[in-house]
């Protein structure tokens, strides 16, 4: 840093010099305060593995157990109101393909599901447009039926894997595609990529011990998931981080990006505090107890929820074949008719 160091009062140039600041202070402090955060990032992260290890399996088999009945009852009506949906949309496909009365539709749509009289070239015209295309159409906007107030943990449940709904899932999409927001994504998580590759990548770095490989193993499962969450952690958690051939400045951003990640580490625990099996090995007799009012309550709600939603279905069929049944002895009144004028 100069400093101006002459002190007289004559109009001569000032004379200047170096004066060189001791920075190691500094950056032990910011080294010691990324390895505080990274072994509380560690500490989170050994909560979440314990949590899916242990407590998620047992409490998904003791949730089998204790729970059968309203599991399978959940599943009798699940299976019911799928049917009973792929029969409305059905109906509807018919209305949107050619047939414009509902009333026809469900009449046609009868008679194709029984196979009991041949189908005129217009209604087989309309049938094939609406079993060609809805396969895709349901598993567009196909939403599971109400979950829990605890989110989609029973929904991973051994014996709840049989009630799953569709899973969305993205395909690749070329960058010309993506929105603002996603190419932000993009750029990030490769952006994160390429500052981990300096520090671990074996063809950069050199030799690495056992547990900077398992990172660089992780790194490549993460990218291409494209998990820039985890990406984050693991750019903190890298034993190279905080070495010498680091700036300050590098380290100071380090620093924020590895609190950022114990931020959303610390988000990700609290809402799985929220989940009945978090902990689920750790409790009492009585808390167990406590715990299996509350599933089968939930659980019983949730049936509820489908038993209505069920009814309404229902209720909807039995309106459209109500109004097939007047439209058909219209129709055949005015043959009768037809056939006397003749």
């Amino acid at each position: 840093m100069p400093i101006d160091t002459d002190t007289g009062n004559d109009n001569r140039p000032g004379r200047w010099a170096l004066l060189v600041i001791d920075n190691a202070s500094i950056r032990r402090q910011l080294e010691l305060e990324l390895l505080a955060v990274r072994e509380k990032i560690e500490g989170c992260e050994q909560e979440i593995e314990r949590h899916e290890a242990l407590d998620l399996p047992a409490f998904r088999q003791w949730l089998g157990v204790q729970c059968s009945d309203r599991l399978s009852e959940r599943r009798s009506l699940e299976e019911e109101i799928w049917n009973l949906r792929g029969r409305l949309a059905a109906i509807q496909g018919l209305t949107q393909h050619g047939i414009r009365n509902v009333a026809a539709a469900f009449f046609w749509f009868h008679e194709i599901e029984q196979d009991r009289m041949a189908i005129p070239p217009h209604v087989q015209r309309a049938w094939e447009e609406v079993t060609v295309r809805s396969p895709e159409k349901r598993r567009a906007h196909h939403v599971p039926s109400g979950p829990c107030e605890d989110g989609s943990e029973f929904q991973e449940d051994a014996d709840w894997s049989d009630m799953a709904t569709d899973i969305f899932s993205e395909g690749s999409a070329d960058r010309s595609d993506l929105g603002p927001g996603e190419r932000k994504v993009k750029s990030n998580y490769q952006s994160l990529y390429r500052k981990i590759a300096l520090l671990l990548h074996p063809d950069l770095a050199g030799v690495l011990t056992r547990q900077e490989l398992e990172l660089w193993y992780q790194t490549q499962k993460a990218y291409a998931e494209k998990d820039v969450l985890a990406l984050e952690t693991i750019l903190a958690r890298c034993d190279r981080v905080g070495t010498n051939s680091l700036t300050l400045s590098e380290l100071r951003a380090f620093v924020r990006g590895a609190n950022s990640s114990l931020a959303s580490l610390r988000q990700s625990i609290a809402i799985l505090a929220e989940a009945p099996s978090w902990r689920f090995l750790l409790l009492k007799p009585v808390e167990v107890e406590l715990r299996l009012r509350h599933v089968r309550r939930e659980l019983e709600g949730v049936n509820c929820g489908l038993t209505q939603e069920k009814k309404m279905m229902e209720n909807e069929l039995a309106r459209i074949e109500a109004l097939a049944r007047r439209w058909l002895r219209r129709r055949k009144g005015e043959g009768k008719q037809l056939a006397l004028r003749l």
